[in-house]
């Protein structure tokens, strides 16, 4: 199944008519279908959808990776302009969430029409080759990404694991390929999870963020080290990886890695 994937938003930018900002969102085109993952911090993904010539209004479903502001910013206007899609994500990407004292989920969801959810909680088959794996389990601690992060519970504010996120995965006879968003769980846990439902499949693409912005070498190194057990034939780095981890997994990996852009379009 051949699937265009049209990066709308992400820290940096390259194209003329675009903009860049702190947040992720990807438009992914396959089988005459159009699934979009995640709407970055704010209605700029429309804009430059526009500007590269995608029609937001058409887009079939939306999957959400996890609840940050910066992956859910845009959710109000993508519903606001398209009437038709339903939101695919887990029912905790709804928790209030804090970093210190600033609010980063998704906000007040006041109004919000939640009949357009629905809430998945493992492998889900969306459509026809395009799954969302949300049973992640954390296999690996030393590759997690929780510090400073909470929830509001009813009971307080508590540390956030990230029982919300999920990673897309798009498969056939081919292989697959797996596209994360920030990876808090862990790059090395979503692929072993997704390991548990595709053990044998050729390892096509990774494609997303590693939550990997000011951390120590060690954590690269972590990800590198699990890869080299099982190496996807192109890597897709992007948004929370950082540029310093990008040189370091582009060092590595060489001709496999590219940096995921805003702008940029590509086939899996």
């Amino acid at each position: 199944m051949a699937v265009k994937v049209t990066t709308l938003v992400e820290n940096y930018v390259k194209g003329r008519g675009l903009f860049a900002e702190h947040g992720l969102s990807m438009l992914f085109e396959a089988d005459g279908k159009l699934f979009l993952f995640d709407t970055g911090a704010s209605d700029l993904f429309i804009d430059n959808a526009n500007v590269l010539g995608k029609r937001i209004e058409d887009v079939d479903f939306l999957i959400l990776s996890h609840g940050h502001s910066d992956h859910t910013g845009g959710l109000r206007a993508f519903l606001d302009v398209n009437l038709k899609a339903k939101v695919f994500c887990k029912h905790s990407v709804l928790t209030p969430k804090f970093r210190g004292n600033r609010e980063n989920g998704i906000g007040d969801i006041t109004g919000l029409d939640l009949s357009r959810f629905v809430f998945v909680d493992n492998f889900s088959e969306i459509m026809r080759g395009v799954f969302v794996i949300a049973d992640i389990c954390v296999v690996n601690e030393n590759d997690t990404h929780f510090s400073n992060f909470e929830l509001l519970t009813e009971q307080g504010r508590v540390a956030d694991l990230f029982d919300d996120e999920l990673a897309v995965v798009i498969a056939d006879d081919s292989g697959f390929s797996l596209i994360s968003a920030c990876s808090h769980r862990g790059i090395t846990n979503i692929i072993s999870s997704v390991r548990r439902y595709l053990p044998t499949q050729k390892f096509k693409y990774l494609v997303g963020g590693f939550h990997l912005v000011d951390s120590p070498l060690t954590d690269a190194l972590c990800i590198i080290d699990y890869l080299k057990s099982d190496l996807p034939e192109h890597i897709g780095v992007c948004h929370c990886t950082g540029l310093d981890s990008y040189v370091v997994f582009k060092n590595e990996f060489k001709d496999r890695v590219f940096y995921n852009y805003c702008g940029l379009q590509f086939l899996l």
